[in-house]
């Protein structure tokens, strides 16, 4: 194994680990009361979902290696026919690994490392097992965000978020998100009780919650205020040219140029009305 095979591979146990969840913050048993009372409200709308990844590697043009396997992942219904909302990082991982392995150097061109991936197979996890067929209708990079629906049309509406139901956390406020485990955790409805710590104003507004290194429910849930409005959804926010070193690392995840941010509610609308336009199934 070369240096930068040995980067590669130190990064993603890194990714991996900082990114799949954080401790989270005690509350008031009031709080904690009204953070179930938003589960319960809104757990339906939040569906898992099962995708074949596709995915190679290479080194310098030599491929490393090649794999397919199922991924699971949480997306939220925004409306009836079944168009949801998730994050892009979890349907092409190897946009956000070539980022960081751009960023981290290790070599000419000759060393240059580039992963791909491709989803295939996509599925929707309703709560009560039904898999529905669906496919991706709209990517933003820049927000990080994924749009998909049912590929034919479902036989009852489905239950969706209203995305107008906008809440604006403030600083220190508590805020609960909502996700659902995988197979092992027998796809049961999951929650996770955290406060925001800071809100970035520019480029665009943005919020960031404790721990900024992890969350309970993971890349692509929504995130909702006490009183049941939605905050947004939380995604991967990666900036570039900042070149971090394997030492950069022992910053955490913005180290790496990545931050995992709460986008708010109104930003996804914005572009969710691009994606209701793609009627046809």
């Amino acid at each position: 194994m070369n240096a930068d095979e040995r980067r590669f591979l130190a990064i993603t146990i890194f990714v991996v680990t900082a990114l799949s969840g954080g401790l989270a913050t005690a509350q008031s048993p009031e709080e904690r009361a009204a953070a179930r009372d938003v589960l319960k409200k809104w757990q339906d709308t939040v569906v898992n979902v099962r995708v074949v990844l596709k995915t190679r590697m290479a080194m310098g043009g030599r491929e490393m290696q090649a794999t397919e396997e199922t991924v699971d992942a949480v997306a939220t219904v925004i409306e009836p026919d079944g168009l949801a909302v998730m994050s892009l990082t979890t349907l092409n991982p190897a946009g956000m690994m070539n980022r960081i392995m751009g960023q981290a150097g290790g070599g000419g061109s000759e060393e240059k490392f580039q992963m791909t991936s491709e989803p295939t197979d996509l599925r929707i996890r309703l709560s009560d097992g039904r898999e529905i067929a669906a496919k991706i209708v709209l990517r933003d990079e820049d927000l990080d965000l994924a749009f998909i629906r049912p590929t034919a049309k479902a036989d009852k509406p489905f239950t969706s978020l209203a995305l107008s139901d906008e809440g604006r956390p403030q600083p220190l406020e508590p805020v609960v998100s909502i996700s659902r485990l995988g197979r092992v955790g027998g796809w049961v409805p999951a929650a996770s009780l955290q406060s925001v710590n800071a809100i970035i104003e520019r480029p665009r507004t943005m919020y960031v919650i404790s721990s900024s290194d992890g969350f309970g429910g993971g890349i692509g849930t929504p995130v909702f205020l006490l009183n049941g409005k939605l905050a947004g959804l939380l995604v991967l926010r990666s900036i570039t040219g900042n070149r971090p070193g394997m030492y950069s690392m022992m910053g955490g995840s913005e180290g790496l140029g990545l931050l995992p941010v709460i986008l708010p509610a109104a930003d996804i609308r914005e572009v969710a009305k691009q994606a209701a336009e793609d009627r046809k199934p």
